[in-house]
């Protein structure tokens, strides 16, 4: 099976300042696994613990209901750590994340993920921080379902999305279907079809075949802003 070499885990963002001698450590440690788009990497309540990084491609994070609605977290691209918290509190997976795109995926053994917390303080901190971004990520999205409506809830997602580039202007590549779109901010797909075509008509968003450019970012902050003192 293909491995992950040091200096690919280097570019990951989570790992940038992490010493040689832990690199060569979670190198060792991991495996590598390709998975075709729409392929199930893990299943919600699946009893697993393995930890996972995304070093190529897209991911979706889902859950789905009863009836098989999907409610989207957030999509993550390459350079993401996954699955860590089963590994930490020994539960069922809380998610499912699957490939939205063809992905190349490394896999660290439960046991070897908790050794080298163990044994690599700046590993241990890398978790760490990981950990303390899903709460604040969970916090605002609690905060804005409690005081939001549909199109601020669209508004902040759309800023969420953005790659920032020149000036006030920002890019999503690619942008997310109007149905991805309203499982993540929990309301339905014509509803941020109405939003949308309100945006475009306004010159704030301009779309671009698989992208959506957002002329100014301060602009549409400033709408959220307004609505909260509709």
């Amino acid at each position: 099976m293909a491995k992950l070499t040091a200096d690919e885990l280097h570019r990951f963002p989570l790992f940038g300042e992490l010493d040689a001698h832990c690199l060569a450590a979670l190198s060792a440690a991991c495996s590598v696994r390709e998975y075709g788009a729409g392929e199930l990497v893990l299943g919600h309540n699946d009893t697993s613990y393995d930890v996972f990084f995304l070093v190529s491609g897209r991911l979706q994070v889902n859950l789905y209901s009863a009836d098989g609605q999907r409610v989207g977290f957030h999509e993550m691209s390459g350079g993401g750590m996954f699955g860590e918290i089963s590994a930490v509190d020994g539960l069922p997976r809380s998610v499912s994340v699957e490939a939205a795109v063809r992905c190349r995926v490394a896999l660290l053994p439960r046991q070897r993920f908790i050794d080298l917390i163990r044994d690599h303080p700046g590993f241990a901190m890398a978790v760490t921080r990981q950990l303390a971004s899903h709460v604040r990520r969970l916090t605002t999205r609690v905060f804005e379902f409690s005081t939001m409506a549909v199109r601020q809830r669209l508004r902040a997602e759309l800023l969420r999305l953005a790659r920032s580039e020149a000036g006030d202007s920002a890019v999503i590549d690619p942008v997310p279907t109007h149905a991805e779109l309203a499982s993540r901010i929990s309301t339905h797909r014509e509803a941020v079809s109405r939003e949308m075509a309100w945006l475009d008509s306004h010159g704030l968003v301009v779309k671009k075949g698989r992208s959506l450019a957002i002329p100014s970012v301060t602009r549409i902050r400033s709408l959220i802003e307004e609505s909260w003192n509709d």
